[in-house]
């Protein structure tokens, strides 16, 4: 008489080549979703800070400065009022500028604890959180900032969390 189906050792044999598949892919599949998860990562920080960069280097290209003063200023921190003038780093910028309307308007970009702000007039705004270094340094027309923010420790090392970069003012012909 003839069985159909399968017996008990073909069914133990395919379980066993499936699990040797299986442990064979394993890992194959864990690289791949850990490199796009460093890869998401990366792309949300790299934006963030994109963002700010942009902001910064927008505002200080457009910088003006009165008849004998520079366009922007650097300042100890954001609480002292020590004007930095020999090109050493400091916590706080003052950017001078003007509106639409040619009022003089003046922006500035200041470390709070853990947080950059950006205030205009009277209302500021967080524009980066968990900043763990920064600095402004203005010399010759150029000014230099750097950041650096604080990742989940799952991310650290992982994901470049760092940024340096220049804006350049105008040159004031008036």
């Amino acid at each position: 008489m003839k069985k159909s189906g399968f017996s008990l050792i073909e069914i133990i044999t395919v379980t066993a080549i499936m699990g040797i598949v299986m442990l064979i892919f394993s890992p194959m599949i864990d690289a791949f979703t850990g490199a796009q998860d460093r890869l998401y990562n990366q792309s949300k920080v790299d934006s963030r800070l994109n963002e700010v960069v942009e902001f910064i280097k927008r505002d200080v290209r457009n910088a003006r400065s009165n008849p004998g003063g520079e366009p922007i200023e650097v300042f100890d921190n954001n609480t002292d009022n020590n004007l930095i003038t020999d090109g050493s780093t400091g916590k706080k910028i003052i950017i001078h500028g003007v509106d639409f309307n040619g009022v003089s308007k003046d922006i500035e970009y200041y470390l709070d604890d853990t947080d950059l702000k950006l205030k205009v007039t009277t209302s500021s705004s967080i524009i980066l959180s968990n900043v763990e270094e920064g600095e402004f340094k203005y010399k010759d027309k150029i000014l230099l900032f750097y950041f650096k923010i604080d990742l989940p420790d799952r991310l650290e090392g992982k994901v470049r969390n760092e940024v340096r970069d220049v804006g350049v003012t105008r040159i004031n012909l008036e």
